[in-house]
């Protein structure tokens, strides 16, 4: 496919800009930046730990203004609120956000009008934006559903899902359940990892380094990996990339704290396994695939993991291991063998690149699949 169209302008509505954990998301938008498309962020704001990541593509970012007390973004919204489609988009932004929030959305589906397309990570708030913006001016937008929001979906997703000029996902697994559950076709356009920048990981070396990254979140499994850690009848070690409380460390857990994606990197290199026990947590919440999963593979890094959701289209025995999850013993037994088999870690992570180009998780594969379906659209429109 050639590159994409030079003139095409689109506008990524994102809740928050900058955060930590959506580098998959400014990954992509540098992609597209490269091929040529221009793509401007339009947020509400962003969250503390943003000022860690250092991996923000090089794009204009539009932020609503707030001061003094909501002035200027009253003035700027007259022209929409004098017509009867903008007082009914209104109000149906607010039925579905904060009050505070909804004439700051409003704003931002104004701007649309300047943009071919709009674009959205995550079939909830922001796609609520994306919604009005093409019910206020007509702009089209895509939506790519991840996980949160599909395992515990906003209230409106149906309208959101049927709004969009096209559904994406992550995995097979979203699409059939997407399917099945709201008559939608998605595409399956994959997240993905850029190649490894340095030399592959040593993952043979002894004694064995875990290493775990992700949020103190009950769907990541780190209670019960910290358990598995502190009672295997083996010389290893938990190197714990994560908000987790201080409470769990000990001698051999030690928790890191949360890492910009340049630190994170020379951690994993020195990994001999990363591990993420993920599970349905009580409020149905599970993780789609997790990008730490591609970023072991990339390094050369075999994972442990567990077939949840769509983890299993990329893991399988020929680059990791899987456990089912909530099983303590099955989690244990898995660190016992893995301790046991440096040859085999060495064997499963020099398989992962392969897997990550061979099943599409790579950055370029990603932004092909984004333009690929844009350019559908214009011809087919």
């Amino acid at each position: 496919m050639s590159s994409g169209p030079s003139t095409l302008r689109v506008l990524y509505l994102l809740r928050y800009y900058p955060t930590l954990t959506e580098t998959f998301v400014y990954r992509e938008i540098a992609g597209l930046t490269a091929r040529g498309v221009v793509v401007t962020v339009g947020t509400l704001g962003g969250r503390s730990d943003g000022a860690m990541q250092d991996e923000l593509p090089p794009v204009a970012v539009l932020r609503p203004p707030t001061t003094p007390a909501y002035m200027p973004l009253l003035l700027q919204l007259a022209p929409v609120l004098a017509t009867a489609a903008g007082r009914e988009v209104l109000a149906w932004l607010r039925r579905q956000l904060r009050p505070k929030d909804a004439l700051k959305a409003l704003w931002l589906a104004d701007r649309a009008r300047n943009f071919h397309r709009v674009h959205v990570h995550f079939a909830g708030e922001a796609a609520a934006w994306a919604l009005a913006a093409r019910k206020l001016h007509g702009t089209p937008y895509t939506v790519t559903v991840h996980a949160v929001d599909l395992f515990k979906p906003s209230a409106v997703i149906a309208q959101l899902l049927e709004g969009a000029a096209e559904v994406f996902t992550i995995s097979g697994y979203n699409q059939r359940l997407i399917q099945e559950r709201y008559g939608t076709a998605a595409r399956l356009i994959r997240c993905g990892v850029p190649p490894w920048p340095g030399p592959a990981a040593a993952p043979g070396a002894q004694p064995l380094v875990i290493v775990a990254v992700g949020r103190w979140v009950p769907k990541k499994g780190f209670d019960l990996l910290v358990r598995a850690v502190e009672s295997v009848d083996r010389p290893v070690e938990l190197r714990l990339v994560s908000d987790a409380p201080q409470s769990v460390a000990s001698e051999r857990v030690r928790c890191i704290g949360l890492l910009p994606p340049g630190e994170l990197r020379r951690v994993l290199a020195d990994a001999g396994l990363v591990a993420l026990p993920c599970r349905e947590a009580p409020d149905g919440d599970m993780d789609g695939v997790p990008v730490v999963l591609m970023e072991a593979l990339s390094a050369g890094v075999p994972v442990l993991t567990t077939p949840v959701s769509g983890i299993p289209e990329l893991v399988d025995p020929a680059v990791g291991w899987l456990v089912p999850p909530d099983d303590p013993d099955a989690l244990v037994a898995a660190l016992r063998e893995i301790a046991d088999s440096p040859d085999q870690r060495v064997q499963r992570g020099a398989a992962g690149p392969e897997r990550l180009e061979g099943r599409g998780f790579t950055v370029a594969r990603q932004v092909e699949g984004i333009l690929e379906a844009w350019d559908a659209a214009v011809a087919d429109g």
